[in-house]
């Protein structure tokens, strides 16, 4: 009987651990800081899975197998297939902006067209952070991008 019961701890014990671990991972961007929305943020990388705002999937080639969207303290860097971007975000009252700083300027003619994947983020206005997945957002909540966060 002590076997049994020693088990059902173990078993009941174990459930509880992972559903705290799932929890963990269930970042709610809506209820936190604007701090721990920046903290949540710093040294993570983010994939590019869709640019909503062009009811557009992105397809991985062998040239470009991602676009990653990264933030390091203040900054953030991105690019959309052909240019890289970056400069520095603010998030204040839980809404984001974006400052555009850097940006390369490599000509992107027509027959790139279909590999460009342009983020606007001078539109973007709010984020959510939904377990590993990342949307921008413009002033309608309508989403703009949608990334998954890089293991």
């Amino acid at each position: 009987m002590k076997k049994y019961l020693t088990t059902a701890f173990l078993v009941i014990f174990s459930f509880v651990m992972v559903s705290c671990n799932c929890t963990k991972n269930s970042f709610n961007t809506e209820k936190a800081t604007s701090q721990e929305i920046m903290t949540n943020l710093n040294n993570t990388s983010w994939s590019l899975k869709r640019l909503d705002v062009d009811n557009r999937d992105f397809v991985p080639t062998d040239e470009q197998k991602e676009l990653t969207l990264s933030f390091q303290d203040i900054n953030y860097s991105s690019s959309d297939g052909c240019n890289g971007q970056g400069g520095e975000f603010e998030i204040e009252d839980n809404k984001i902006s974006f400052t555009k700083g850097m940006s390369t300027m490599r000509y992107c003619g027509d027959e790139m067209k279909h590999l460009i994947y342009s983020v606007p983020f001078g539109s973007v206005k709010s984020m959510e952070i939904k377990k590993d997945q990342l949307q921008l957002l413009d002033s309608d909540k309508k989403v703009i991008a949608t990334y998954t966060r890089k293991k």
